[in-house]
């Protein structure tokens, strides 16, 4: 595999990149709730996925262990308070932190070198789009047994409500836009809709 040079380089420096992502996370505007989590809880996570990258990049974990791991972790963020959309920020946040590692300061000297940095791209977001889905099917599961949520697409009578909605709104938005009358009053104008 190209890839095994960068994944090595990735999970030779795991603490650094986990505490460079923890301070992130606890920094930025779309992920507030998580300064709610302990630091070191936090870290310890962020520390498991980077200290064993190749084995959380395996396609084998992707249907196994990372599926359970991440529904598992939508369900404790729902406990949590956490926002579901602060969940996905995070890992956004850590996705982004990993590739810039990746890509920052290599050696690009041959297309080899190109090639393993693209492959390992690819293999990550492969990586994070599973980690989001399965993160947002945990956390809509705690979300029907807390408050009996149904997604959309589950249930036939609520798509058909959602998909009228939807229509609805954008009915009012392809309207032609109609452009204000002068209207003058004692010495004023005024404008009208």
């Amino acid at each position: 595999m190209l890839t095994k040079r960068l994944v090595e380089l990735i999970q030779s420096n795991a603490s650094e990149l986990s505490r460079s992502i923890v301070k992130q996370i606890l920094s930025h505007p779309t992920t507030t709730s998580y300064r709610n989590i302990g630091e070191n809880t936090l870290f310890d996570m962020i520390h498991d996925i980077c200290s064993r990258f190749s084995y959380w990049l395996s396609e084998d974990n992707e249907r196994g262990e990372v599926k359970e791991h991440y529904r598992n972790l939508g369900k404790q963020r729902f406990q949590q308070g956490i926002a579901l959309p602060e969940v996905i920020s995070a890992l956004y946040l850590t996705k982004r932190k990993l590739w810039e590692f990746m890509t920052a300061e290599r050696d690009v000297n041959s297309s080899l070198d190109l090639n393993q940095i693209l492959e390992t791209s690819f293999l990550l977001v492969r990586f994070f789009d599973h980690a989001v889905l399965h993160v947002t099917e945990g956390y809509e599961e705690m979300l029907k047994e807390k408050y009996g949520y149904v997604a959309p697409l589950e249930d036939p009578a609520r798509f058909e409500e959602a998909l009228a909605e939807k229509e609805k709104k954008m009915a009012t938005i392809e309207e032609e836009p109609r452009l204000p009358e002068l209207c003058f009053t004692k010495g004023m104008i005024r404008l009208e809709t």
